[in-house]
């Protein structure tokens, strides 16, 4: 279900979907209570994932020749954050959600950041693989830099259109993730729905994004998302083995629709504003 009624909607919203913010300690209360749930309800893949050929191409730009499919997505999976972390991190650096000054949501919205890596974490886990910290290509962390040392006017459509184009990157695997281990029903469940709370947390990103843009700046985010959205494909080359090339560029070259991305959430989004 959708809602929308502006930033200060937003920000009710975030505090009823996420409960008590604590920065210190990077905690969500009712994130962790959807963790704990996680934790009390474990899911195994049956299938064994080789550790060491998992470890030896998250570290590589390209992966070894004929991995399967399923490899491939678990390595999408451990790549496609490692930006957003890196990303993440800087901003802490630099203090830039810190402050009395600091608008309540944009503590919310780095919060939620940091729970996407757990997330996939989780994902990982469901094959007995480990979540490790590796640098994102050069070309990304540039990209990252540039997003997080714009001035704050500018990077609300830089930040809005790579939220965009992540929306589609966590909707494409979460529809091959559930695709891959559809004959381990479990399996294919929780993927689905951790894959799902990420979605739900990026189209809210995305919506608060567009609220704070002019509408001249809407339009440079949906000029801008396609762009990015290639570039997160070239740069995370499993996803470019996952998805036909031809297929992701018409999925980028039509307008964002929320509506579709949402299609299947379990989860109450909240949409700012439309991009």
């Amino acid at each position: 279900m959708r809602t929308s009624t502006g930033i200060d909607g937003y920000r009710d919203y975030l505090a009823r979907r996420d409960g008590a913010a604590d920065l210190l300690n990077r905690r969500l209360a009712r994130r962790e209570d959807f963790f704990a749930g996680l934790q009390a309800d474990p899911v195994r893949s049956k299938r064994h994932m080789d550790r060491e050929v998992f470890a030896r191409n998250l570290r590589r730009r390209r992966p070894d020749p004929g991995l399967d499919r399923r490899m491939l997505f678990l390595l999408a999976t451990a790549k496609l954050n490692q930006a957003e972390r890196f990303g993440v991190g800087l901003g802490e650096t630099y203090g830039n959600n810190s402050g009395d000054d600091v608008p309540p949501e944009r503590v919310y919205m780095e919060l939620e950041e940091h729970y996407h890596t757990r997330l996939l974490a989780y994902v990982l886990d469901i094959f007995d693989l480990p979540f490790q910290v590796v640098a994102p290509p050069f070309v990304i962390r540039q990209f990252v830099k540039t997003g997080v040392f714009l001035p704050e006017r500018m990077s609300f459509m830089f930040v809005g259109a790579a939220e965009m184009a992540g929306c589609i990157m966590f909707h494409q695997l979460r529809r091959i993730g559930v695709e891959l281990f559809a004959d381990e029903p479990d399996v294919a469940e929780r993927i689905e729905r951790l894959y799902s709370e990420i979605l739900t947390d990026e189209l809210g990103h995305v919506g608060y994004c567009a609220a704070r843009c002019t509408p001249a700046e809407r339009a440079v985010m949906r000029r801008l998302y396609p762009l990015i959205g290639r570039l997160f494909a070239r740069q995370t080359y499993e996803l470019s083995l996952l998805i036909d090339r031809h297929e992701l560029n018409a999925v980028l070259d039509k307008p964002f629709d929320v509506d579709d991305l949402a299609v299947g959430l379990p989860n109450e989004f909240y949409l700012a504003a439309h991009p």
